[in-house]
């Protein structure tokens, strides 16, 4: 027998004693499947995050329209008075007029980050209220993991735990708080 053959013939008779071993140490895999995302926008706490949201989107929207109008009425003024201004005294309102739309498109950005981390903080608290409930259904169902819908190309049924798991944390958390992170006055 050549050394290759050798080599060869010892891992054939080990390999399968290794893997019957790592078997026998893994629990059998219980898989429950869950729909994240209808998670989000079916449960009382998601629904509520998404109204908070909206309101607050179509206030800050009403807000920057109020002052996108101004400026463009104070745009058509400036304009009609370029003919009969000094040049200085029309370069000093067009500086001006420049100012306030940085301004105003500074806000816009500012608004957005608010929403955006307004939105991480709702969710980073849904999630933190989804966890015990998670592991409550992994220990009634004697599963050994949750994996999201998404991740799943095929199913038998009876492994969905979606709707357990929304009316569980609709009785946890049928509300949360959207709250707007103070704004910080920007360095000029």
């Amino acid at each position: 027998m050549t050394l290759m053959a050798a080599i060869a013939a010892t891992v054939s008779t080990i390999s399968p004693l290794v893997t019957a071993s790592v078997a026998q140490s893994l629990p059998p895999a219980v898989i429950a499947v869950i729909d994240s995302r209808m998670v989000r926008f079916n449960s009382a706490a998601g629904k509520d995050i998404q109204n908070q949201l909206d309101a607050i989107r179509t206030k800050f929207q009403t807000e920057i329209a109020e002052q996108e109008k101004t400026l463009k009425e104070e745009e058509t003024t400036l304009k009609a008075q370029r003919a009969i201004l000094p040049k200085d005294a029309y370069d000093a309102k067009v500086n001006d007029f420049q100012n306030k739309v940085l301004t105003v498109q500074r806000e816009v950005q500012i608004k957005n980050k608010q929403l955006e981390t307004a939105l991480g903080n709702a969710q980073n608290e849904l999630q933190r209220a989804l966890k015990p409930i998670l592991q409550k259904i992994l220990k009634d169902h004697n599963a050994t993991m949750i994996m999201d819908v998404s991740l799943v190309i095929e199913k038998t049924s009876g492994l969905d735990v979606t709707t357990k798991v929304i009316e569980a944390l609709d009785l946890v958390l049928p509300n949360i708080k959207v709250e707007l992170p103070a704004v910080n006055a920007p360095a000029q």
